[in-house]
């Protein structure tokens, strides 16, 4: 476009604004926006005359319709009217049949800043915004054309939230967005998008819808001040809190978040760990040099490994009762492998009495199973139920039930080859047990549970003796030690009647030392002691 063309195009803008009414000047006056701006936009007022089976708006001094016209490249190819509101304050707005579908301002879209990435672009709501955007010294700013989407369906209950994807939008019908693709190809080059919508329902259902088409990775959306009992928009910040304060607003917009990519500064600060003790003294910190220490804490992940007979049961069994009598844990237990009744009853119960059973009327044993009633939760099913098997997944679902109805601390899967294993058609035993631990540490971590996962050796581990059985020698995979936060290992001394607990990984050095201690076992009971 010649000089000619664009010194004809201005003068063309200042002679409709010109007819600017004196209401109409009053009125911009009224909500801050600069004269020279709505000069420099090409506002005009106008009056609508009818002539055969045709209406439009005609520029006019005296009419009482304000006139907002849309350019692109210079050419007026749409408009938006604004008459006087109705009785009861609605506005009354419209726009020029078959204009074409585009920004308000749009020709800052081929600003080289933007495409550079020294400027962002402001998108806001409606056209009073924008000029008042471009009122306070900014002039990066385009406004939608239709303003916002209802969040409300028809009967008044909120509309569901906006997807995050793009899969459900087709380019062709996306008509409420039209002006996004009429524009796509300027709009492609811009680096940086700030969302200014309107702070309200519609408005962040607008700013949601803006931003999943725009890509959030390159959009940021404001944080609008205190604007008392008015809805918070661009111009009404201008008015009570004035130019400096939309410019704050665009220089401190935030980022929207990028699912998966986050700077340090975006995670909160995580509690302090707190572990407690396992009940054994001997293994709290802090422990000499060569003995094992573990301390426990909720959120993490267990492996427990022994040769079958090595007490490896018995020693998670007790684990768990002395946490749940000291520290009031919640335990969940899943032991497909044994009966609840009477052998998981037995075990607690001479694990929390530290003593046998002499009558099964001794008060004390009452006390024991009150005990084990309020602090144990058990999940079962029976083994020959072909309509329920008891998976990871299965597994998982309950103990996520049991977490809200029972506030669970603590998961025990014991022994883990007792679960009903589903692995997919194309992958390894490796690989099933590198995605069940990956559930089970997710699961620990969401619901902060401590979750302990009792596991057989190999074959070739199984015929080991004491001191040669490595935490490596757990059946299926390595994954049991890589991914443990805890790998520990259980061997029964049966000659000598000990059991040794040896600690071989320890990732966090607040719950644990690596290392050996004997305890002494005492078979008729059942029980670890000091």
């Amino acid at each position: 476009m010649g000089f000619s063309s664009i010194a004809k195009i201005a003068a063309g803008k200042a002679a409709k604004a010109m007819m600017l009414s004196p209401r109409a000047a009053e009125w911009f006056e009224a909500r801050a926006i600069d004269p020279e701006i709505v000069a420099r936009m090409g506002i005009f007022s106008g009056k609508r005359v009818t002539i055969g089976d045709e209406s439009s708006v005609v520029p006019d001094v005296s009419g009482d319709i304000l006139v907002f016209p849309y350019f692109e490249n210079g050419i007026d190819v749409a408009a938006k009217y604004r008459a006087r509101p109705r009785a009861d304050g609605s506005k009354v707005m419209w726009q020029r049949p078959n204009g074409r579908r585009t920004f308000y301002n749009s020709d800052v879209l081929d600003d080289p800043k933007l495409s550079e990435g020294s400027a962002a672009l402001v998108v806001v709501e409606g056209e009073p915004d924008c000029l008042a955007v471009q009122s306070a010294g900014y002039p990066f700013v385009v406004s939608v054309p239709d303003g916002a989407p209802p969040d409300k369906d028809a009967q008044g209950r909120d509309l569901p939230p906006v997807p995050l994807g793009t899969d459900d939008i087709d380019p062709d019908n996306d008509d409420k967005f039209k002006f996004l693709v009429n524009n796509w190809d300027r709009l492609k080059k811009i680096k940086r998008f700030v969302l200014m919508t309107d702070d309200d329902g519609p408005g962040r259902r607008l700013r949601e819808e803006l931003a999943r088409r725009l890509g959030h990775v390159r959009c940021s959306f404001v944080q609008y001040p205190n604007c008392l009992a008015k809805k918070p928009d661009a111009n009404e910040v201008l008015l009570q809190h004035g130019a400096s304060a939309i410019v704050t607003m665009i220089a401190n917009a935030m980022p929207y978040p990028i699912k998966g990519v986050y700077r340090m500064s975006d995670f909160p600060e995580p509690p302090p760990m707190n572990p407690v003790s396992t009940g054994w003294g001997r293994l709290d910190l802090p422990v000499q040099e060569g003995m094992a220490g573990l301390m426990l804490e909720r959120g993490l992940f267990m492996t427990v490994l022994g040769i079958p007979g090595s007490g490896k049961s018995t020693w998670t069994t007790q684990l768990a009762t002395n946490v749940a009598r000291n520290h009031g844990w919640r335990v969940g237990v899943a032991t497909f492998e044994m009966k609840v009744k009477p052998y998981m009853q037995k075990l607690i119960r001479t694990a929390f009495l530290g003593r046998a059973i002499t009558h099964f009327l001794d008060p004390a044993v009452r006390e024991a199973d009150r005990f084990i009633n309020e602090q144990f939760v058990f999940f079962h099913c029976e083994l020959d139920d072909d309509e329920e098997d008891p998976t990871v997944d299965w597994l998982l679902d309950r103990a996520a039930d049991a977490v809200v109805r029972y506030g669970l601390d603590m998961l025990v899967i014991d022994p883990w080859n007792e679960l009903e294993h589903q692995r997919r058609r194309d992958e390894s035993l490796t690989e099933y047990v590198g995605r069940a631990v990956k559930k089970l540490k997710r699961f620990a971590r969401v619901y902060n549970v401590l979750v302990i996962v009792v596991i057989h050796p190999t074959k070739e581990g199984g015929l080991k003796g004491i001191g040669s059985l490595s935490l490596y020698d757990a059946a299926d995979s390595s994954h049991w030690v890589n991914k443990a936060d805890y790998g520990v290992k259980i061997e029964g001394d049966h000659v000598n009647g000990q059991t040794i607990v040896d600690v071989g990984k320890i990732r966090h050095r607040v719950t644990g030392r690596r290392g050996r201690t004997i305890f002494n076992y005492i078979p008729e009971l059942e029980l670890i002691s000091q």
